[in-house]
């Protein structure tokens, strides 16, 4: 009998008490702060670069520059984090919550839209590609790439001191300095236009433009 009256005041207590859980989906829940979530991206500014890709400690991203793709194992990210701090553009980013469940492990891949080039008689690309590379210092002291509708780094060779530490950070081995030929110079078709050379220069004579 005393079990029973036990049951009762605990049916009666919850009854009239708040639900212990939320109504997910129809209720959207709220993270803490701190989740780790997941890495979002934003295909647009993405220049597939790789960094992340080389940084990412469980290989759970996959840059394919021929392709254009950028994917991503979600069952082997740890969320770290640690690709949207390494990203030159910072389109990858930590966002709230975790992806939908999936029956089958496969990888999440990301389309960049690919823009044709085109040549024109000079030989020079049209504005969405890149043209040939630069020569060595020109009269004004700098080295430049001309024609490219996108960002590639230019240098300002009287204030260079050709450490080569440009050529160290770039991600595609772009750049090409010799400290006793004073020469700095950087392939334009391999440029990505990251901007790594820029940020790591310690005299602040490399700008993209």
């Amino acid at each position: 009998m005393s079990k029973v009256a036990s049951f009762t005041g605990i049916a009666l207590k919850n009854l009239f008490s708040k639900p212990a859980t939320t109504k997910y989906p129809e209720v959207p829940r709220e993270y803490p702060e701190r989740t780790r979530g997941h890495v979002a991206i934003n295909i647009d500014d993405c220049i597939l670069c790789g960094m992340c890709m080389r940084n990412c400690p469980p290989g759970a991203i996959k840059v394919d520059r021929a392709a254009s793709t950028w994917s991503i194992q979600r069952f082997d990210c740890v969320q770290c984090g640690y690709c949207t701090e390494v990203c030159p553009k910072k389109c990858l980013s930590m966002v709230p919550g975790y992806p939908e469940p999936q029956p089958e492990k496969q990888a999440e891949v990301h389309q960049k839209p690919v823009v044709e080039k085109t040549v024109t008689a000079t030989g020079k690309t049209a504005a969405t590609g890149k043209t040939a590379v630069a020569g060595n210092a020109a009269e004004d002291g700098k080295t430049t790439t001309s024609g490219s509708a996108g960002l590639h780094p230019q240098a300002d060779t009287s204030v260079c001191v050709f450490c080569t530490l440009c050529a160290k950070k770039c991600p595609v081995s772009a750049l090409t300095v010799d400290r006793e030929q004073k020469v700095w110079k950087v392939d334009a078709d391999t440029c990505i236009g990251c901007g790594l050379c820029e940020q790591n220069c310690p005299k602040k004579c490399i700008s993209m433009i």
